[in-house]
């Protein structure tokens, strides 16, 4: 027991235990190593890492190549692009410089066209006006409405179309009935499209540049208002002069001549005048009606188109008087004034057509009437005497024509006399019950032509007559010879239109193409910025990637050199080991052999002491393997 106790213990971490010598036959074992370490066990992980890193930097360098094959790719097409936008600029700027050529001839061809039509124009209006006013400056119409269904026969008749026959009441004569002749004469059935085929002449001469002026004249109920308005079915002689007058102007207007319309609104009661338009409507521009010595300041609207014109009417009318009685017994004169402008000739025309609604010319029965009526009733019929005194002054031309005799005809004296045209529609009521008023409205009207036809006889009316045809034929070759111009000048103007439509699509595929190239320019320096910033990270990222590399390798060096002195260290205790395993076993051969306990204690303490060295060689060593160990774990942890 006691050997066993003081046996030494091998069990020392990091080698196998020794065996009994009776077991072995005393022969030592080899001392062997738990783990046998070298320098060698590292180089796997760092040659890794190494390849790890190699194939990354391979990598990052594969993708920065093409990142700048990408970028040289797009700036090429951006070059081209550029220039191939230059080029197409250049040869869209000559050929706009060509059409901008053709474009300026056209123009001076259209000008010179224009000015080789307008003395043409010029001489058409003339022998216009002179086939017009081959009779006289007055003409005088006729005009019978229908008959009511309670107002019994018609004792009108029509013989022809410029004669009226009405009965004269006296059974006492032979021939009780009596023919006035006029210019036209409409019978019931004339609807107000015929009407105006005739009076369109004269609103062709208010264009031209004449004054205008157009009476329904009649007795109340004559069909007057009806004849100036008409009805939502079939319109009257405002709205179908103003739509002549509107059309036609269209088709004389050029790039160089235009017409303007402005409009006036009155009426004349108990001789003061009153504006319709100023009353509704503020900050209107003002015009001056009448002669130099009486005038009238009247509000005017432009009006650009018919609807403007319906419009404008539409809101006169609402400004009159609703009582039945002014109504009847107020002139309204609704006026269109006529501004035309040449820009080549410089020519600044003037012009005005007057409709004149006249007041019903009824008698005056003062045992019925009186106060205020009876005072507008001799206003009325004072105003339709002057106005006929102004006529046959006109026709008889005589030296002082009366236009101060009443209100209407003062606001009226620039429209009537000198080469102003007057036309006079009278309209009469075809019963019986109204002969009389019916015979008054004939005799007034046909003092104005009696005084026409009394220029001459009838060799002078036929030869007035031959002298209009002849001016008729003139005139139509002129009108052939203008339209002619004038659809050249149309050809002109398309041609010039195919030009500028030409330019302005070339224009907008010069901006595509713009826009397309700055599209590009402006992708390309996106993606040129995105590049320039993915190779900054990925050289930072190169950059990380070697100092880590770098840090690596330095704490790999600093790990091997730890480890080759690890490992010279264990194999100087491994030297000692080996050096002190003889003296311990001959210690043990020592104490078995000799019974000598002198000379046994000697050896014994001897290899005790080695024995106590061997041990603390032992611990050292174990410090060191443990030591070795943890290094490895950090290296690959």
């Amino acid at each position: 027991m006691a050997e066993q106790k003081n046996r030494w213990n091998w069990e020392v971490s990091g080698f196998e235990p020794r065996k009994s010598a009776e077991h072995d036959d005393h022969k030592p074992l080899p001392l062997l190593r738990r783990y046998s370490v070298s320098s060698s066990s590292f180089l796997p992980h760092s040659e890794l890492s190494k390849n790890s890193m190699a194939s990354k930097l391979q990598r990052l360098k594969e993708n920065v190549k093409l990142a700048r094959d990408d970028y040289l790719e797009l700036r090429q097409e951006v070059s081209d692009l550029q220039e191939y936008s230059n080029a197409k600029l250049d040869r869209v700027t000559r050929y706009l410089g060509v059409l901008a050529g053709k474009t300026r001839k056209l123009d001076q061809a259209a000008i010179e066209t224009e000015a080789r039509i307008s003395p043409l124009i010029a001489e058409k209006k003339k022998l216009f006006n002179d086939l017009l006013t081959a009779k006289g400056n007055i003409k005088v119409f006729c005009r019978s409405r229908p008959l009511f269904e309670d107002e019994g026969p018609s004792v009108v008749e029509f013989p022809d179309d410029f004669t009226i026959r009405v009965p004269t009441g006296d059974d006492t004569i032979a021939n009780p009935k009596k023919d006035f002749e006029f210019d036209r004469v409409y019978g019931p059935h004339v609807g107000q499209a015929e009407l105006f085929s005739d009076v369109q002449p004269f609103v062709q001469s208010a264009l031209d540049g004449y004054n205008v002026s157009v009476f329904a004249y009649g007795q109340t109920r004559s069909g007057k208002t009806y004849t100036m308005e008409g009805s939502s079915h079939d319109r009257g002689l405002y709205a179908r002069s103003f739509e002549e007058l509107f059309d036609l102007a269209n088709s004389d207007t050029t790039s160089t001549s235009r017409f303007n319309f402005y409009v006036t609104v009155f009426e004349i009661y108990n001789e003061q005048v009153r504006d319709l338009l100023s009353e509704s409507r503020n900050g209107l521009p003002k015009i001056l009606v009448g002669s130099s010595d009486s005038f009238t300041e009247l509000a005017q609207e432009k009006v650009d188109n018919p609807l403007d014109f319906s419009r404008v009417l539409k809101v006169a009318f609402q400004n009159r008087e609703n009582d039945l009685w002014m109504l009847n017994f107020s002139h309204l004169i609704v006026t269109i004034h006529i501004y035309y402008t040449n820009l080549i000739t410089g020519e600044n025309l003037y012009s005005k057509l007057s409709l004149v609604d006249l007041a019903g010319s009824a008698s005056l029965t003062v045992e019925d009437d009186g106060g205020e009526r009876a005072t507008g009733l001799l206003h009325v019929m004072k105003s339709l005497s002057a106005l006929g005194d102004v006529l046959s002054s006109l026709t008889s031309k005589k030296d002082t024509v009366p236009y101060e005799n009443s209100m209407l005809t003062k606001v009226l004296s620039d429209t009537l006399g000198g080469s102003s045209k007057t036309l006079m529609i009278v309209n009469v009521c075809p019963n019986l019950s109204n002969l009389s008023e019916t015979l008054s409205s004939l005799h007034f009207c046909a003092r104005a032509r009696s005084a026409v036809l009394s220029l001459g006889n009838r060799d002078t009316i036929m030869k007035w007559r031959d002298v209009a045809n002849d001016a008729r034929k003139e005139l139509l070759e002129k009108e052939k010879e203008i339209n002619d111009l004038k659809q050249e000048v149309l050809g002109l103007k398309q041609a010039l239109k195919d030009a500028n439509d030409q330019c302005v699509l070339l224009f907008n595929e010069v901006q595509k193409a713009w826009k397309v190239s700055f599209t590009l320019q402006s992708d390309l320096k996106s993606e040129n910025i995105n590049l320039a910033e993915k190779h900054r990270l990925e050289k930072d990222q190169n950059a990380q990637l070697r100092n880590q590399v770098a840090q690596l390798l330095q704490l790999e060096q600093e790990q091997k050199l730890q480890i080759q002195q690890r490992d010279s260290t264990i194999q100087t205790l491994q030297a000692k080991l080996k050096s002190i395993e003889p003296q311990l076993i001959e210690a043990l051969h020592a104490r078995e052999l000799s019974s000598d306990s002198k000379s046994l204690a000697q050896p014994i303490s001897k290899a005790a002491g080695d024995g106590l060295d061997s041990i603390a060689v032992t611990k050292k060593l174990e410090e060191e393997l443990l030591k070795r160990d943890a290094l490895i774990e950090v290296r690959y942890s």
